[in-house]
């Protein structure tokens, strides 16, 4: 185990959106991090690109060569990109799951929701085109491929294989705050695109459990109640679909 201190308060670098800073502030107010946010908006009126590009990227990776959004600093140390963010929150609050068979969920359901995550991009952030064409498909069951119905009834799968309260046990893990905002998106999605949503079907109904579970979670109360949660866009503004007006 890593058995450094961390230096109070952390920094959380990222744009002014959920995407994947979401599941690090989740785990950060469960975990009991004290931390601080370095926000970036693609709004000139904030700052614009001009305060990543120019002002903060170049200083950080000369500390980490490999630097991007999202980031952390803690202390010295400067970690970055999604999966290597997660992990080290994961360690610094020990929900990784406490098992070899826990961690084995943890990892998979996060790599999972990393691949639906990727193929949603593609669209969300792709060619006007080939979102129109592409999205719909996406979200809708019967087609073959990785679509984001597919990834989410293959998530659901797990859950109902686990049968456990969480996807690692009765104890709220990294997993189940990246599967929550992977899959409270798609169901936003969904209902934008005018098509069935996922939150509120029995053949989703394991998923639903753990996404009520992760809801009703104490340690995220306030996170809940939030502007993080409640106000800020799933996606940049340049995405085709990026508004937040329908779970909270």
């Amino acid at each position: 185990n890593d058995e450094r201190k961390t230096i109070m308060p952390i920094t959380l670098g990222y744009w002014d959106i959920r995407g994947f800073a979401a599941p690090m502030r989740m785990i950060c107010q469960a975990g009991g991090i004290e931390y601080n946010e370095e926000v970036f908006s693609l709004d000139e009126s904030k700052g614009g690109p001009t305060k990543w590009f120019a002002d903060f990227k170049p200083k950080l990776i000369k500390i980490n060569p490999c630097i991007t959004l999202p980031y952390i600093q803690d202390g010295d140390d400067v970690i970055t990109l999604s999966s290597a963010c997660f992990f080290y929150l994961g360690r610094k609050t020990d929900m990784l799951g406490g098992t070899e068979q826990q961690k084995q969920r943890v990892e998979a359901i996060i790599f999972m929701c990393f691949d639906l995550r990727s193929e949603a991009v593609k669209l969300l952030y792709g060619p006007k085109d080939a979102y129109d064409e592409g999205a719909k498909k996406h979200l809708l069951p019967g087609v073959n491929g990785k679509t984001g119905h597919t990834y989410l009834q293959l998530l659901n799968d797990c859950c109902k294989i686990y049968g456990t309260k969480f996807v690692a046990g009765d104890k709220l893990s990294v997993a189940d705050c990246v599967l929550y905002e992977m899959a409270v998106m798609h169901d936003a999605w969904a209902k934008a695109e005018g098509v069935p949503t996922y939150l509120d079907k029995d053949d989703f109904k394991e998923l639903n459990a753990v996404i009520e579970a992760v809801r009703s979670e104490p340690k995220l109360a306030s996170y809940f109640k939030s502007a993080d949660y409640n106000a800020l866009p799933y996606n940049n503004t340049v995405a085709h679909f990026h508004l937040n007006d329908v779970d909270n």
